[in-house]
């Protein structure tokens, strides 16, 4: 398993700063105890969808790492210019040493 952890990613988090009108300003910034990590990036399925006409494609992919306690949904993958965006977490036998992670990988088409 250790030799499939190839591709190196960063966990990212979603951070909320006033807009000075009331809102809030979405930006992404490295997660804080070491973002960059190695993992095993396995595409599952994949579909296209007519969205505000224009084709969108998801892939999905199972994304593997060691075992953190600090991923959450909330937060995102980045591989290089993808940009993964995560629907479930697991621990791989509830063991605490392998996390899969589903996550979509959504592109225009």
């Amino acid at each position: 398993m250790i030799s499939d952890l190839k591709h190196r990613i960063t966990l990212q988090k979603s951070v909320r700063t006033p807009d000075g009108g009331g809102g809030f300003t979405e930006t992404w910034q490295n997660a804080d105890s070491t973002p960059d990590v190695y993992a095993a990036i396995v595409p599952l399925s994949g579909s296209e969808q007519l969205r505000f006409h224009q084709l969108e494609s998801t892939v999905t992919h199972r994304i593997t790492l060691r075992y953190r306690n600090d991923v959450t949904p909330a937060m995102r993958l980045v591989h290089g210019t993808d940009v993964y965006n995560i629907t479930a977490i697991t621990d791989r036998g509830g063991l605490g040493i392998w996390l899969d992670i589903l996550a979509a990988l959504r592109t225009p088409a």
